[in-house]
């Protein structure tokens, strides 16, 4: 298994992280404690949940918790349409956040495509030993 901060969509999910704390420190004030926390917060969430995900030693515990990485990644896809149509983010901005939320979106379910397949070959849902 590899260590969480080697996994390439925790890289992206970090650099996701830092755009978009980046970007909040710019809203207006009337949304920055609002959606700018909103997004600040689940940010940090979903790193931590990238973390619980890596180190889960049943593999049904990680699908599960891959499923609810991707319902986060969701809700911070509303935040940040939200931010834009608000005007609280430039467009260029907003395209390009929504790229990375698409690129971490791909990688999120072609862990889960691994981990349900490694479910299948196994028993007891296990890890396998090499």
């Amino acid at each position: 298994m590899a260590q969480y901060h080697h996994l390439n969509v925790y890289k992206k999910s970090f650099d996701f992280l830092a755009e978009i704390t980046r970007q909040t420190i710019h809203f207006q004030r009337d949304f920055r404690y609002t959606l700018g926390e909103k997004l600040n917060n689940g940010g940090i969430d979903f790193i931590v949940w990238i973390y619980k995900a890596n180190s889960a030693q049943n593999l049904k515990d990680r699908v599960q918790i891959i499923k609810e990485l991707l319902e986060k990644l969701q809700y911070l896809n509303v935040i940040l349409r939200l931010s834009y149509e608000l005007k609280n983010i430039s467009k260029d901005k907003y395209i390009g956040l929504t790229l990375m939320t698409q690129d971490i979106e791909k990688q999120l379910n072609g862990w889960l495509s691994h981990s349900s397949k490694s479910i299948c070959g196994s028993d007891d849902g296990l890890e396998k030993t090499k």
